[in-house]
């Protein structure tokens, strides 16, 4: 009931790109709660950068 989880993936299809500050800002969790949450969906998102930090995601 305290999961945020369907509030991100909102957050995904209404964004074309979401990046960990947005999603933490938007949720009102921490970076570290947003990190684990994009990568509980990293099978539905596309990382965009390619890069370690600043990564960017979409959806598929």
């Amino acid at each position: 009931t305290n999961s945020r989880m369907s509030q991100l993936v909102d957050l995904c299809l209404a964004s074309p790109v979401v990046t960990v500050p947005l999603a933490a800002k938007e949720l009102r969790v921490s970076q570290q709660a947003a990190t684990t949450m994009i990568g509980e969906l990293s099978s539905n998102l596309r990382e965009l950068t390619g890069r370690g930090r600043y990564r960017a995601w979409a959806v598929i």
